[in-house]
């Protein structure tokens, strides 16, 4: 019984070192059309790499302005201020979050739209130069049976032109760059890869500009609550550590006042200055390489495989 499980094991190893011999001569006599499909592979991704779009790295970091300073302020405002009923900020960390969501917002989009030269520029192909005016832009043959083609398949009417507003460029916003936060600093770093990295990054500064805007804008309108009610207590106070605390937080508070009405940041500044890339990240020229050889190795040997498949077959 041993002796015929020995032979059968023997007899199989056999056949599959004939299969494997028989595997790589056939590759191997194939080698010219695994040469061929591989080159048309290379002259292929040499073609697209020579009229690819090139994208640039943009990156801008920020970081919470005065941490600390305004973590301390608000310890103290906030006994006397639940005692009123009046709510306070928390921490800066909190102003930091609402700060990051603003960005790809509408509101911060209605500020950013008054610029109408960057707005051109980023809705170049709809500015019409002779109407001074957005208009929406010209589609070829190809382009249009194509969009009736995916009406007709999804089922959706046909879209209205509506010009560049703040709805349209908040979700250009939301498409076009990723807001990271650092979990361990807090910090954010604001990035785009794109092929107008200058524009990209005058986008990106105009929007935590915006954002930085509104956040000084909310503060300034909601400390005059505040600031009335310690005043108002500061003078009915009667002992003298009442009113030395009072002062204390109404001399913090007019000091963030005033930081808020004349600093240059109020939120977020950035901590090293803004940058691109020297070189295009997109496309990878080295692993678009590799793919395409790769790929014509493969359908090369599939090629010469089924072809010798074909040829046993019919002998």
């Amino acid at each position: 019984m041993q002796v015929h499980y020995m032979e059968n094991h023997k007899k199989t190893f056999q056949h599959d070192e004939i299969d494997s011999k028989e595997f790589f001569l056939t590759l191997w006599n194939g080698k010219a059309y695994i040469l061929l499909c591989s080159t048309f592979f290379l002259l292929c991704s040499f073609m697209y790499l020579q009229y690819a779009e090139r994208k640039y790295l943009v990156e801008h970091k920020l970081k919470p302005v005065g941490e600390s300073q305004q973590k301390s302020s608000y310890s103290g405002l906030g006994g006397f201020a639940s005692i009123a009923g009046i709510e306070l900020p928390s921490n800066s960390t909190n102003d930091f979050i609402i700060f990051k969501e603003l960005i790809a917002s509408a509101e911060v989009s209605e500020i950013i739209i008054r610029n109408q030269k960057l707005i051109r520029m980023i809705y170049a192909d709809e500015w019409n130069i002779s109407l001074k005016n957005f208009s929406e832009p010209l589609k070829t043959k190809l382009m249009a049976n194509i969009s009736n083609l995916k009406r007709i398949i999804t089922g959706n009417k046909r879209v209205n032109y509506t010009p560049p507003n703040s709805r349209r460029l908040a979700d250009y916003i939301s498409k076009n760059i990723q807001i990271i936060e650092n979990k361990k600093t807090g910090f954010l770093t604001i990035k785009a890869e794109t092929s107008k990295p200058e524009l990209m990054l005058s986008l990106i500064i105009e929007a935590t500009k915006a954002s930085d805007k509104i956040m000084r804008q909310r503060y300034i309108g909601f400390s005059t609550e505040p600031l009335a009610f310690y005043k108002e207590k500061l003078r009915t106070a009667r002992s003298r550590e009442h009113r030395e605390a009072l002062a204390e937080l109404i001399s913090k508070e007019e000091e963030k006042l005033m930081f808020a009405s004349k600093g240059k940041h109020f939120i977020a500044e950035p901590y090293i200055n803004p940058t691109i890339s020297l070189q295009p990240t997109a496309p990878k020229s080295k692993l678009i390489l590799a793919l395409s050889l790769v790929l014509g190795l493969f359908f090369g040997a599939t090629f010469v495989l089924v072809r010798h498949a074909i040829k046993r077959d019919r002998v």
